[in-house]
């Protein structure tokens, strides 16, 4: 097969759909298939290779409300040019941008398949802060934008049960189907867990939060949560790994209180480098105050490592923490029940111990080789079933030549 995955957002920025799209591309190119990533131009680092994975860039420029994000033009002649003469046959959109518009057109016009996967709840007030548009009206606004988008496609994907649920629930009228991120769990190195706590702690426990420093992810939340833990446990560390537009805020926060010792802000780690650190499996307990989340690429590689997560009761959390198995979850508006749940692991050895396996057992669930395996079914269906469906006549003057 040949496939085009359209994302706007993809290296040299991080986050959990630059590597679910990674993995995928990946998985599939292992498999002998040819992958195109169609995505914003950026010259910041050299390009991403892999046998049988071509990214292809347009042109775009700086979105301002996230860094390294770059807005394109909805519709390239040129592009849709280069995926004719490519032959691919199947389109996919990871990102409900200027580039979800171009996959949508590129799909309508080249008369292909097209599959949208719905990664984030930008719905939320959260992540409508960002663009300052967090008013009462706009959370309608913005589900009208998502059923623009999502009621286009031949199949709709989501990582979560619950998010195939609230999409119905508002509107999203097409098939959806919950194919869950896959993780390649041969790719962390726990070699150097110790060391890696004996860096950064000798003398107590760790927690850990990976992800972007931004509204949606809750951490002034995390902090209030966090003084909790330190009035019963003071030698206890938290590492904040990851950038974004709330970067300011939060170390300008951790300034004033005077909480440099114990909170440590790591910056953004590479995701190759970062598997590599033996970090993730250091600490004792990845946290998390997210109420926005569909199904976080941070839990699960946490549960890879065989790290216990504490998460808020909600949406994808829910989905990915079994309480009382490989986590705990917390009520959303109880900053003592988060701390105690965190307090609970941190302070019975057995029980982590415990959780830690379970974890480890959980991950072998998301395993990329099978989430793969889905995706190829899927793909294959979708380009059989445009191949064999009556080909409707052209309308005069409706898809010229190219």
């Amino acid at each position: 097969m040949k496939i085009a995955i359209f994302t706007d957002t993809f290296l040299p920025k991080y986050d959990g759909i630059v590597t679910s799209t990674l993995n995928l591309a990946t998985g599939l190119a292992d498999k002998g298939h040819k992958i195109y990533i169609i995505t914003a131009r950026n010259g910041k680092q050299p390009e991403f290779e892999y046998k049988n994975v071509t990214v292809k860039r347009v042109r775009g420029i700086p979105g301002g409300f996230y860094p390294e994000f770059h807005m394109t033009n909805i519709l390239s002649i040129r592009l849709i040019r280069y995926l004719k003469k490519e032959g691919i046959e199947l389109i996919h959109f990871q990102t409900p941008i200027t580039l979800g518009i171009q996959a949508i057109l590129s799909a309508k016009y080249l008369k292909l398949p097209l599959v949208g996967t719905f990664h984030t709840f930008i719905t939320d007030e959260e992540y409508l802060k960002h663009v300052r548009l967090n008013k009462p009206y706009m959370k309608k606004v913005a589900w009208a934008y998502i059923r623009a988008y999502y009621n286009r496609p031949q199949l709709v994907t989501v990582p979560s049960e619950s998010a195939k649920q609230e999409l119905y629930a508002n509107g999203i009228t097409k098939p959806i189907k919950v194919i869950s991120n896959g993780i390649n769990l041969s790719i962390f190195d726990t070699s150097k867990a110790k060391e890696m706590h004996e860096k950064y702690n000798h003398k107590g426990k760790i927690l850990l939060f990976v992800g972007r420093i931004a509204h949606e992810k809750n951490l002034d939340y995390l902090l209030d949560c966090f003084k909790i833990i330190l009035k019963e446990l003071p030698n206890t560390k938290l590492l904040i790994i990851g950038d974004g537009p709330q970067i300011g805020e939060i170390r300008e926060r951790i300034k004033k209180e005077k909480g440099e010792e114990n909170i440590i802000l790591l910056g953004q780690i590479p995701h190759e480098e970062l598997t590599k650190s033996s970090l993730i499996a250091a600490a004792d307990v990845f946290v998390t105050a997210s109420l926005t989340e569909n199904q976080p690429m941070t839990l699960l590689e946490a549960q890879a490592n065989g790290t216990v997560c504490v998460g808020i009761n909600t949406k994808g959390i829910k989905d990915v923490i079994r309480n009382g198995y490989n986590g705990f979850l917390a009520e959303s508006d109880n900053k003592k029940d988060f701390a105690n749940k965190v307090l609970m692991v941190l302070k019975d050895d057995k029980l982590r111990q415990k959780m830690e396996k379970c974890a480890k057992e959980e991950a072998k669930k998301y395993e990329y080789h099978n989430i793969i395996n889905i995706w190829e079914q899927e793909y294959l269906r979708l380009i059989k079933e445009k191949e064999t469906s009556p080909n409707p006549k052209r309308k005069k003057g409706h898809s010229k030549p190219l």
